[in-house]
């Protein structure tokens, strides 16, 4: 199989309580290209809510998203373009 060059699984973040009971911001820090799919990828970071460090996870980049946007993940995040509800 041809993975070499590929960048990884295209995972939404795990629900943790600041997802089920709000919202979390992340902010887009790339766009990129992965060989073998029709997508393009968007890496963001998230600061973690336990530790001081960022996490970072790679969504499916929606059409219009651009790198330094800001996107929210959680039930109370408002329905626009890129965040994860």
């Amino acid at each position: 199989a041809h993975v070499f060059h590929r960048k990884g699984a295209a995972k939404l973040r795990p629900l943790d309580y600041a997802e089920r009971h709000g919202y979390i911001k992340g902010v887009v820090k790339e766009i990129i290209h992965d060989p073998g799919r029709g997508a393009p990828l968007a890496r963001v970071h998230f600061r973690n809510a336990y530790r001081y460090k960022t996490d970072g996870e790679l969504f499916i980049a929606t059409e219009g998203m651009y790198t330094g946007q800001y996107i929210y993940c959680g039930t109370k995040a408002s329905l626009t373009s890129g965040n994860v509800i």
